[in-house]
C-alpha cells in the first residue's frame, strides 16, 4: 500500500489509469475527497462500518445515467468526424470550408472535458465517383460533417433525418450504393428501417452499416441475420468507415491483418 501526505487542494495523479484524486477539504476527522477517472472506471466505496463479519460491505458505484452517456457520445462522434473533416479540407486547399470547420470544432472542444478520441489509421484509396450513400441520422450536425466527410472522398452523398425519409428518398430515387444508419432515431429507428430494406428485392445488393453509440445486443439486432455488412460505433472514426465502405462495395482490397 502507498501511503502519503497531502494537504487540502493538493492532489495525487495516476497518468497511466487517467486517474487524479484531489484533497477538497479537511475537516476534523473528515477528508472529503474528489476523483477524476475516465467514465469506465468503476468508483467503489467501502463501508466498512456498516459490514458485520459475515457481510460483504457495500458498493456504491458511481454510473453515468444513460441518456448522459448519450449526449457524450454523440459530442465525442461529432468531434471526431470534424477534426477528420478538417484535415480533408486543409489537405484540399478548401480554406473557407476548413475555417467553418474549425469553429464546429472549437465548439464541441468547448462542450467536452476529455477528447481522447480513439483512431486508426486506414489506408487510402481513391472513391469511383457513381459510388452513392444515404447517409441516414438525426443529429443534424453529425450528419452534416460526416456527409461532407463522405464527399471528399468522392461519395455522392444523399442524407435524411430518420428512418421514414430513408424509405422516401429510396422509393423515389435510384438505390444507393451504400447506406449508413444510425440506430436511434424518431418516427423510424434504425433497427425498423434495416428490415424494412431488406425485406423489399427492389434493395437488393445495398450494403448497410449502422452507427451506433450502443451495441448490436442493446438494440435487438444480429448482423448477420439481419443482414448488415458492418457495426460502428461512437464516437466514429471516419476513416476506418470509409476504408470498411471501400473494401465492401469492392472498390480497394482488404488489408491483410
Amino acid at each position: 500500500m502507498l501511503v502519503l501526505s497531502r494537504k487540502q487542494d493538493q492532489k495525487v495523479s495516476f497518468p497511466s489509469l487517467g486517474i487524479t484524486v484531489q484533497i477538497l477539504r479537511v475537516k476534523g476527522s473528515t477528508v472529503r475527497l474528489g476523483v477524476d477517472a475516465p467514465m469506465e472506471v468503476r468508483i467503489i466505496r467501502d463501508e466498512l462500518e456498516d459490514a458485520g463479519p459475515d457481510e460483504k460491505p457495500r458498493e456504491h458505484v458511481i454510473r453515468l445515467p444513460q441518456n448522459l452517456r448519450h449526449e457524450l457520445r454523440n459530442e465525442l462522434n461529432a468531434l471526431s468526424i470534424s477534426l477528420h473533416l478538417f484535415k480533408q479540407e486543409m489537405d484540399a486547399g478548401y480554406s473557407k470550408d476548413a475555417e467553418a470547420t474549425f469553429q464546429k470544432l472549437v465548439t464541441h472542444l468547448e462542450r467536452v472535458c476529455t477528447n481522447q478520441v480513439l483512431s486508426r489509421e486506414g489506408v487510402s484509396a481513391e472513391k469511383q465517383p457513381e459510388s452513392t450513400a444515404l447517409l441516414v441520422e438525426d443529429e443534424a450536425n453529425e450528419r452534416e460533417m460526416l456527409a461532407g466527410f463522405l464527399r471528399l472522398h468522392g461519395y455522392q452523398v444523399a442524407t435524411a433525418g430518420d428512418g421514414l425519409e430513408a424509405m422516401e428518398y429510396l422509393e423515389n430515387h435510384e438505390k444507393p450504393s451504400v447506406v449508413l444508419i444510425d440506430m436511434r432515431m424518431p418516427r423510424c429507428d434504425g433497427p425498423s428501417t434495416i428490415r424494412r430494406i431488406r425485406e423489399n428485392p427492389a434493395y437488393d445488393g445495398v450494403k448497410i452499416f449502422a452507427i451506433s453509440g450502443s451495441t448490436p445486443e442493446e438494440n435487438h439486432v444480429n448482423p448477420a441475420q439481419d443482414g448488415l455488412n458492418g457495426w460502428f460505433m461512437k464516437p466514429l472514426n471516419p476513416r476506418s468507415l470509409v476504408d470498411a465502405m471501400a473494401v465492401t462495395i469492392g472498390e480497394m482490397e482488404p488489408t491483410a491483418a
